[in-house]
């Protein structure tokens, strides 16, 4: 596991992707206006649910895991997302959209195979499983983590543990004994990396008492790199018109 900082986006190349075992980081993402913005509305909205669960086949019916969610999209970024038998305010998409397509011009690339795009919120005791984002053979995968909150302290713990192998929820001697390497939770940061990868949330540690550890999944099984004048021509427009949105929003 290699874990690269940058200062700022970069595009991908045939001479960077696919990612193997690097996850590269990049802080400040967003604007502390843009960051906050979106943070204070996602707080607001009724978005969420106790839907963010992991079966497993214990007889006792027990998940591995389960703590909040959201889902803006699945499977198609053209279609809203169905929560409890309602269809999402499309108000609460206006910012996911503008996130992902600046995500694409960013790093300079189309989803072929989009899957999925929603949020998790985790308190103390709600640790995620070890789990993979795609199948083996997607070669031409990418995911993204974004990370919420407007404060965090360090000492609340929350980080993105990588394993050399999907165990699943194991028990915490297996966790640990297959960890091979953590990245810290921290406001503002953005993540992308191969979803082949295993890997899971820590719940903040109990000194963070009731406060969530907040996070956006952007995911697809395939992309495709973008050459410079096809990412002018069809992802600019768009990019604009999100960030005005976003700029009459704060």
């Amino acid at each position: 596991m290699n874990v690269v900082f940058h200062d700022k986006p970069f595009k991908l190349t045939k001479e960077n992707y696919p990612l193997g075992d690097t996850f590269h980081v990049i802080d400040n993402y967003l604007s502390k206006e843009l960051h906050h913005h979106w943070d204070k509305t996602l707080v607001r909205s009724n978005l969420w649910s106790k839907t963010n669960q992991v079966s497993s086949d214990s007889k006792t019916g027990l998940p591995h895991h389960s703590f909040w969610g959201g889902t803006f999209f699945r499977d198609s970024l053209d279609e809203l997302e169905w929560c409890q038998g309602n269809q999402i305010n499309k108000s609460d998409t206006y910012f996911a959209r503008y996130f992902n397509t600046r995500v694409m011009n960013d790093f300079g690339f189309r989803w072929v195979t989009f899957d999925y795009m929603g949020l998790n919120s985790q308190t103390q005791g709600l640790d995620g499983t070890c789990h993979n984002d795609c199948a083996p053979d997607c070669d031409w995968n990418l995911s993204f983590l974004y990370y919420l909150n407007q404060f965090w302290n360090p000492k609340w713990g929350g980080d993105l543990r990588v394993y050399n192998e999907n165990i699943g929820s194991g028990v915490a001697e297996d966790m640990d004994k297959h960890e091979i390497g953590r990245i810290e939770f921290k406001p503002n940061r953005l993540l992308l990396f191969d979803g082949r990868i295993p890997h899971g949330a820590e719940a903040p540690k109990p000194s963070a008492r009731y406060v969530d550890r907040r996070s956006v999944v952007l995911r697809g099984s395939e992309i495709r790199l973008l050459p410079k004048e096809e990412e002018r021509k069809e992802v600019a427009p768009r990019q604009l018109r999100y960030q005005r949105y976003a700029n009459n929003r704060i």
